[in-house]
């Protein structure tokens, strides 16, 4: 499966899908419709044949629309019958215990394993 780049923008985050299965969401995500930008990442996931996912998820902001669409990031990576082996990398600012929280519940609701970081440890 080939890699997918999609570059940031003002209002989207920049995306890199790789081939060995990291998946990386950084800057921020106010787009207007997420469902149009997320479709093509929510395909790759689902076609990805690979043994491991490693999600990194590095949003400064994002809308409750886009949050929908990280959930199903989450959500597509774990049903992706392939995979044996997915980790979720969540970087917060260490201020905004709302970044934080998201992830804890994302962590809670879709049982997978979570890694918390400060966005200073990158």
């Amino acid at each position: 499966m080939d890699s997918i780049t999609i570059n940031a923008t003002a209002d989207t985050p920049k995306i890199v899908c790789s081939a060995d299965g990291t998946i990386s969401v950084t800057g921020k995500s106010l787009t207007e419709d997420p469902v149009v930008f997320y479709k093509p990442i929510l395909d790759w996931i689902e076609q990805i044949k690979t043994e491991k996912i490693e999600i990194w998820i590095r949003l400064e902001y994002l809308n409750t629309s886009s949050s929908i669409q990280i959930y199903n990031i989450l959500k597509y990576a774990k049903e992706n019958p392939w995979k044996k082996n997915i980790l979720v990398k969540w970087f917060y600012d260490m201020n905004d215990e709302d970044g934080c929280e998201m992830g804890k519940d994302f962590e809670s609701l879709l049982e997978l394993p979570f890694e918390f970081y400060n966005f200073l440890d990158l």
